[in-house]
């Protein structure tokens, strides 16, 4: 038996739909940043920026440092970041991989 909580995923749907949504954006004209939010996964992220994402979306820092850790680039913070340890941790993504991170006013 498989322990749960456990992600199965159907691998040949998982590598057409991210085809799929690739192709789709490329035919609009966008660029394509895809949340790793939904997988939190970088060998998801990497299927997907190998297919053409511009990067990868991220909610929190951690996401963003287990990614640049794993070689992914072009990553997008979507959320305001506040203190010296997380301004420190950014940079340090930064340097290493790209990182761009939303602000408000």
């Amino acid at each position: 038996g498989v322990e749960t909580p456990v992600l199965v995923v159907d691998l040949a749907a998982l590598k057409r739909n991210i085809e799929a949504m690739a192709t789709a954006a490329k035919s609009a004209g966008i660029a394509l940043r895809p949340h790793a939010k939904t997988h939190k996964s970088p060998d998801i992220a990497a299927l997907q920026v190998n297919a053409g994402a511009k990067g990868i979306a991220c909610a929190t820092i951690v996401e963003a440092e287990m990614l640049a850790a794993t070689g992914i680039g072009g990553l997008l913070l979507t959320a305001p970041q506040f203190g010296d340890s997380r301004f420190l941790r950014i940079a340090r993504i930064d340097r290493e991989r790209g990182l761009t991170v939303v602000v408000d006013h």
